[in-house]
């Protein structure tokens, strides 16, 4: 029922942009350094950021879910990421990649906790485990393509600006698909008791 689900796929360009766009960054983060100037080790420092930032923002957003529901923050999901791409494609100095991991983590924290909780707001808990499982390995496909892409992008001799850029187009469409089809994110199976 879930694969016949229209807003199944409405809802999954949003969910796989965090995997598709961390890992690309990740992955290429020797690219972004030599493209920005940035010290041999900034990413890498920037990952305390990112992690403080993931840990607050789970904290935070499971009060938020509670209070809101997962369906209501689902168009927030990945603003803090496309702030964190303009960080990455206006601002040059070092202490950027501060500011951009640290937006890339409060997505990543968001991520966790309303995944975790929109299936079952959505689709009820019978099936949890098989949409849940189905979700993951789709991520899983999706940081693989984001390493293909990423290096055909950067063997084309895109910038990380451009790149961003891409990445950024393509938050703002999933987020406008998301708030277009949010009124039909209603349960449609019930729980079995």
């Amino acid at each position: 029922e879930v694969l016949g689900d229209l807003k199944f796929y409405t809802i999954l360009p949003a969910l796989l942009a965090p995997a598709f766009i961390v890992t690309g960054i990740v992955i290429n983060q020797s690219f972004i350094i030599e493209s920005k100037g940035w010290g041999e080790y900034a990413i890498a420092k920037a990952f305390m950021f990112y992690s403080v930032f993931t840990v607050i923002t789970l904290f935070l957003s499971g009060v938020l879910v509670d209070k809101f529901t997962s369906r209501k923050l689902l168009p927030l999901l990945n603003v803090p990421m496309l702030f964190g791409l303009v960080v990455l494609i206006v601002f040059k100095h070092s202490y950027s990649a501060f500011i951009f991991m640290g937006l890339l983590g409060v997505t990543n924290g968001l991520t966790n906790v309303i995944i975790s909780s929109l299936w079952a707001e959505i689709y009820g808990v019978n099936f949890l485990g098989s949409i849940k499982a189905l979700v993951g390995s789709l991520m899983v496909f999706t940081t693989a393509l984001a390493t293909t892409i990423f290096g055909l992008l950067i063997d084309l001799e895109y910038s990380i600006e451009n790149i961003s850029l891409l990445c950024s187009i393509y938050i703002v469409i999933s987020i406008i698909m998301v708030i277009f089809f949010q009124k039909k994110y209603e349960p449609i199976l019930q729980n079995k008791t």
